[in-house]
């Protein structure tokens, strides 16, 4: 679901909030360079907006599922909530403006939405564990290349996170150019059902 999720947000952001990504750090850097170079400032300035404001929800979600991981908490899981009420937030926004922002609402909505990716990230990688990332490939499937080539070892999970991704941003896609309002929608349920089925499966492992 946060796979899914992720392709779906950052093909909506793509399409809806400026061209530029919401969690591809390294897309939105070279981005930043073709501000710099002067060839497009505006596009540039989406692009920093949407890193810097990444790296914000990454610090946020990280530091407090650290927090949880050292003191035993049992929902290690909770930077979901932080993601999911960010999501929220966005479409309760996209829905008041009837998904037509400002210039100013626009780059105020990408910053959301690439700040609650961050989280998504952090989140994973230091509570969940996770070896598999959520919405980025690029070394994904480089190692998954070379393991095959080298150890020939086929990473199964490889082709099936990446489908996933792509499955989510198509259906993203679609429903920005059938439902445009209701586009942002998809991933804030997504990531809501994520969150309900952890806190269900922790919910039985007690009972048990």
């Amino acid at each position: 679901m946060l796979t899914f999720s992720a392709g779906a947000v950052n093909a909506w952001g793509f399409l809806s909030l400026g061209g530029v990504f919401t969690s591809v750090v390294t897309a939105n850097s070279a981005l930043i360079g073709v501000g710099l170079g002067g060839a497009d400032p505006t596009l540039g300035g989406m692009a920093a907006v949407a890193v810097l404001c990444y790296v914000l929800g990454a610090a946020a979600a990280g530091r407090a599922a650290g927090h949880a991981h050292r003191g035993g908490r049992p929902h290690r899981t909770d930077f979901l909530l932080l993601e999911l009420l960010l999501l929220w937030a966005v479409v309760g926004w996209w829905l008041a403006v009837d998904g037509d922002p400002s210039g100013g609402e626009r780059t105020a909505i990408l910053g959301t939405v690439a700040a609650a990716m961050g989280c998504q990230n952090a989140g994973v990688r230091v509570a969940m564990g996770a070896q598999l990332p959520t919405a980025y490939l690029t070394g994904l499937l480089t190692g998954a290349v070379t393991d095959a080539v080298t150890d020939r070892r086929v990473q199964w999970r490889v082709p099936v996170t990446m489908t996933l991704l792509i499955a989510g941003a198509a259906a993203a896609t679609l429903l920005e150019r059938l439902l445009p309002q209701a586009a942002p929608l998809l991933p804030a349920l997504l990531v809501t059902a994520a969150w309900l089925t952890v806190h269900a499966r922790t919910g039985v492992r007690r009972a048990s």
